[in-house]
């Protein structure tokens, strides 16, 4: 299979391009005489400044229809010439994205050197292709009020869910780690190209933490459905289209500016009563964008350079300072109230796009783009304070790319695309802590202070992508074949300030965790391969789209080393080299859409799409990893009983079994490897093993007005081959069952006070028994069930020049059914992630564990409204734009903590764990119950100023323009159950200045 790959990855050196997945526009046609019969042999001609080559000519078939692919977004004039007949040509053809613009035309007799030129609108509704995307143009990066990234302009999209919090004007949300969702697909999902090839790191398979440099950029293009086989996931796909350079020397600068004294306050008295004494606010926020290009040799080579700095400083709601920083001897967070804390975030880059068309037919590209970012510290929150969090860095993000386009005759058209991305991502603990401090989670309230609660990293990782398509065209065919292919090396070091963290409850102390680090891993990704074949065939207004794909993924892991730790003073193992999956998937990709009327104007669009998982560098989805390195016992819980309160634990820490006031070790194997950790055969090996979901959308487009359409769209997602693990150390007889009375409050559902069933506890003889893992397909268990479905309902309009509304409503809802897994593994209820795998309702806390009597999720219908538009004012050059998002409100989940005198009513014994232990569990159903709607308008006034080919935009941003103060995010801890983390930022101002030259 080696050999195989790297043959077929030759072949596609020397044959393959890319065509229309690369966020090409196609214009498609028929041509008739005047009696309605068709005309074979009518040469068209594309032209647009768009193009270097200025045109793309093409002649009709036999049944009088045509075809042309690979058209770069812009404006385009259609010209139809035969001999015998008057030339016709259509004006204003607006290309943005993959959009296939249908342009029919009746010839009629006359003298060759008649030109007619025909006015009519330019094309809104695809009639050939289900693909369902939206197009962030330079119109919308240059007049829309956003944080300026792909994903600030990506969940403007209804139904396209940001995961990490809610951005206001460019603060952040409140994760580094941004990807966006959309119809109940996940965040691995996602993909991100530039021009088509993955620029996507290994980690998650998916993301690419540097944000896009607007000024260096043509456009975004976002497909969000029924995407075509050259994809291989079916999430959000994000490809940004680098801006290159023309004949002309052109400029851009755009910057923009707040700061505290710019922002008001939407801190009610509600909020107050609810435990919030301060929200998020601005410290700084600001970014300076510039972008320059031009000839280097007319009509031959050409450049385009921009750069971009950005940083945005917010001051965490109600968070200080620890007074007790660094003492140790204070096992309490105490607020400094004179230093509030801040989180930061910042990122430099800059980028080049060098453009040279060496013939008429070859056109070489070539882009570079280096960034630094850093988010220091990531995420401090009421949760999780200062000292708590890590500082995310990116000292090094490369992302490179070579590309070769030819239209290489008026019917085979080829590029190939390559690159390397190189990068550095570190979590490290902040400069302000000593070594040796011990981090404490308080369970009443959530709240992780002194320290990280886990390890630290460092993760240097390179990343080799290649993509190719040949793809051949005729009037009523659009046939193409291709390969993608990714490879590289990720290195992770782990390591941490102390090999302790405390749990208290209540400021008691009543569990410890022990750790063992430092310890180093590397994987390597071999193949990350996939071979497709499609076309598109039109037939009387029918175009049938039929693909096939192949993926190969395989990955391996050099032989690794692991040294003694603190807690582990006798380690010395050594991993051998090993290989690790090899999966083989087949899935297929169909579409059909149909011209209803013949005009152009109404379609039927049907799709049903097969997709596989993305992998990470460890080789299973998500982060999970089959490195064997993984199965080191790195960390193990103990109850302790501090019974001097001295927050000394008075036990040995080497020896697992209870001594003192440790009780025994969680896992035994502590510091050692996992006995028996073993997949099955069927799983890491052979043919449609990955995980996969299908995706199906049917939905009618119709054009309402010339260029306003409307679309309304059914969609639905199901999920298959669940990877569960079981502990073979124990069976489900091995677990006591009972059932536990929810504490009474009127915000629960029928007031509390019911019983919680599905709880488990280890018998205490099987406690702290050595784990058997055995990763296996849920299926071989019994019956995994998740699946999405719902309706979109959208809004296109670009009625007149300076005018456009964009939009729509979404809502659905996800269904998961776990039960008879969990009835076999009652471990699974814990919240380790193996529960809900396939990542249906996010579990926002740690060890909670998740009653079997909501074993069946059935969440709530979640709808979004969102709109985006833009209308200039023509005489007085005055622009308005906004944005308008009404979003359901975060998850609700209540973590209650019964202590061991409860459960020892119902148990009949106290926790196995120890006396002083309590056990943690969700008493509402996950993905039934949702705080208040977040409603965000943000507002945009500018002037225009014209000099000639010069223009300047100055204007004002106003961001949160209703000051809504909704939670953004609750606690889920029961001690301050919904306690505001976070609330919509109050509203603020921020200053913007545009100069294009």
């Amino acid at each position: 299979m080696r050999r195989l790959a790297k043959g077929v990855f030759a072949l596609a050196l020397l044959v393959c391009a890319p065509a229309a997945a690369d966020a090409q526009g196609s214009i498609v046609g028929l041509v008739k005489d005047a009696s309605g019969a068709v005309l074979p042999g009518v040469t068209i001609e594309a032209a647009s400044p768009a193009l270097i080559e200025k045109v793309r000519s093409v002649v009709t078939n036999g049944t009088g229809q045509y075809r042309i692919e690979n058209l770069r977004p812009g404006t385009y004039t259609v010209t139809f010439t035969l001999p015998g007949f008057s030339t016709v040509k259509r004006e204003g053809i607006e290309l943005t994205g993959a959009f296939v613009a249908t342009v029919n035309a009746d010839l009629r007799v006359g003298s060759i050197e008649e030109t007619v030129t025909v006015t009519g609108e330019t094309p809104i509704v695809d009639v050939q292709s289900t693909t369902r995307q939206r197009v962030m143009d330079r119109e919308i990066l240059d007049t829309i009020p956003s944080g300026r990234t792909q994903y600030n302009l990506g969940v403007l999209i209804p139904g396209v869910v940001l995961t990490g919090g809610q951005d206001v004007g460019g603060s952040g949300g409140q994760t580094a780690f941004p990807a966006l969702e959309i119809h109940g697909s996940k965040a691995s999902d996602s993909v991100e190209t530039m021009g088509g090839m993955s620029i996507s790191v290994l980690n998650t398979g998916s993301h690419q933490p540097v944000r896009v440099n607007p000024a260096g950029t043509q456009e975004i293009v976002l497909d969000t459905a029924s995407g075509d086989a050259e994809y291989t996931v079916g999430g959000v796909r994000i490809n940004r289209i680098p801006r290159e350079g023309s004949n002309t020397f052109n400029a851009t600068f755009f910057g923009a500016l707040a700061n505290g004294g710019m922002q008001g306050n939407n801190l009610t008295q509600k909020l107050r009563d609810r435990g919030l004494g301060q929200p998020d606010s601005i410290n700084t926020n600001w970014e300076a964008n510039v972008g320059f290009g031009g000839p280097i040799k007319r009509d031959k080579f050409w450049f385009y350079f921009a750069a971009r700095k950005m940083r945005s400083s917010m001051y965490a709601a109600g968070l200080y300072w620890n007074k007790n920083l660094n003492n140790p001897n204070a096992w309490t967070y105490e607020p400094d109230l004179s230093r509030r804390v801040t989180n930061e975030r910042t990122q430099t880059d800059g980028q080049i796009r060098l453009t040279w068309q060496a013939t008429p037919r070859h056109k070489l590209g070539a882009t570079w783009q280096e960034a630094v970012l850093c988010w220091c510290p990531q995420a401090a929150r009421l949760t999780s304070t200062l000292e708590a969090e890590s500082q995310r860095e990116y000292p090094k993000r490369r992302i490179t790319q070579l590309e070769w386009t030819s239209p290489f005759t008026n019917r085979l058209l080829f590029e190939v695309s390559g690159g390397v991305i190189w990068g550095v991502s570190n979590d490290f603990p902040l400069s302000i802590l000593s070594p040796g401090t011990i981090g404490v989670l308080e369970q009443s309230n959530g709240m992780a202070y002194r320290a990280p609660m886990d390890f630290s990293r460092g993760r240097p990782e390179r990343v080799n992508s290649f993509r190719g398509v040949a793809s051949y065209i005729t009037g009523a065919h659009a046939a193409k074949v291709g390969l993608t292919h990714r490879s590289g090396s990720q290195r992770e070091y782990r390591f941490d300030l102390s090999p302790l963290t405390f749990r208290l409850n209540n400021g008691v102390p009543n569990q410890l965790t022990q750790r063992a680090y430092p310890v180093d891993f590397e994987s390597h990704v071999d193949h990350d391969m996939g071979v497709f074949a499609q076309d598109r065939w039109t037939v009387r207004g029918l175009t049938l789209t039929a693909g096939v794909r192949y993926d190969y993924f395989a990955n391996s892991f050099p032989e690794q080393h692991v040294g003694p730790a603190q807690l582990a003073p006798t380690r010395d193992i050594t991993f051998p080299n090993t290989k690790g999956t090899s999966y083989h998937d087949i899935t297929p990709r169909l579409g059909v859409a149909y011209d209803l009327f013949g005009d152009g104007k109404t379609a039927i669009k049907v799709s049903l799409n097969k997709y596989v998982a993305a992998l990470g560098a460890g080789g299973l989805i998500a982060t999970d990893t089959i490195n064997p390195a993984a199965n080191l016992v790195v960390s193990t819980t103990r109850s302790w009983n501090d019974l001097n309160r001295d927050f000394v634990p008075d036990c040995s820490l080497i020896d697992l079994n209870a001594n003192g006031e440790c009780g025994r070790a969680a896992n035994t194997n502590f510091g050692g490897v996992r006995a028996g950790t073993a997949y099955d055969a069927d799983f890491l090996r052979g043919w449609g093993k990955r995980n996969f979901n299908w995706e199906f959308s049917a939905g009618v487009q119709h054009e309402l007005a010339p260029r306003v359409s409307t679309e309304i769209g059914y969609f639905r997602r199901w999920y298959g081959n669940f990877p569960v693990t079981d502990n073979r150390s124990v069976s489900a007889a091995d677990y006591d069952g009972f059932s536990l009375t929810a504490p009474s409050d009127p915000r629960l559902p029928g007031g509390g006070g019911d019983a919680i069933s599905g709880l488990y506890d280890l018998k205490p003889a099987k406690f702290g028994l050595p784990l058997d893992n055995l990763i296996s397909l849920s299926g071989n268990y019994g019956k995994q069930i998740e699946y999405w479905h719902g309706v979109d309902i959208t809004l296109n309009a670009r009625p007149g020049s300076g005018m456009m509304l964009q939009g729509g409503l979404s809502t659905g809802r996800t269904v998961a059914d776990n039960c008879e897994i969990v009835a076999k593994l009652p471990e699974m209820l814990f919240s380790s992630g193996t529960l809900m795998r396939g990542g249906v309702i996010p579990l926002q806390s740690p060890n909670v564990w998740i009653p079997q009597q909501f074993c069946r999720q059935t969440g709530a219908f979640l709808t979004q409204v969102k709109f985006l538009g833009s209308y200039t004012i023509p005489r007085i050059n005055v622009l308005f734009s906004g944005t308008f998002q009404s979003l359901p409100g975060p998850a609700i989940q209540a973590n209650y903590n019964a202590p061991n005198i409860q459960v020892r009513q119902a148990l009949g014994r106290d926790l196995s764990a120890g006396a002083n232990q309590n056990l943690s569990f969700n008493i509402v159903e996950p993905g039934r119950l949702y705080g208040a709607r977040i409603n965000q308008l943000d507002l945009r006034v500018a002037k225009i100023l014209r000099f000639g080919r010069n223009r300047t935009n100055v204007g004002v941003d106003i961001y949160n323009a209703l000051n809504g103060s909704t939670a953004v995010s609750l606690n889920n801890a029961f001690g301050a159950w919904q306690q505001p983390n976070e609330i919509l930022l109050a509203r603020f101002v921020k200053l913007n200045v545009q100069f294009d030259f």
